[in-house]
């Protein structure tokens, strides 16, 4: 896998809960439901409440905590990785 590849996982494996979190506060935005840390308003689609869902959507910003690092950690694996690659082209 090349550095390039590792780091855009990993990036995308660290803001991956950011993003669930802003498309459950799009999602209640506009459907005009109130959405914050201590609950969900009920929210009607298609006959189904989905507030239990957007409320875990919009939660999962919590899972930043684990994996921000892995992000980090995948940058300087790559970074990392790149130096050594571009080392040993030159040489």
């Amino acid at each position: 896998m090349s550095a390039g590849m590792i780091a855009l996982l990993s990036v995308g494996i660290g803001v991956l809960p950011m993003l669930l979190n802003l498309s459950a506060s799009a999602f209640a935005f506009f459907k005009g439901v109130r959405l914050d840390a201590g609950e969900a308003e009920t929210c009607i689609v298609l006959g189904r409440d989905i507030s239990s869902l957007l409320y875990t959507l919009f939660m999962c910003y919590w899972l930043m905590f684990l994996t921000l690092p892995v992000m980090v950690g995948g940058l300087v694996w790559a970074a990392i990785g790149a130096c050594l690659l571009c080392t040993s082209e030159a040489a």
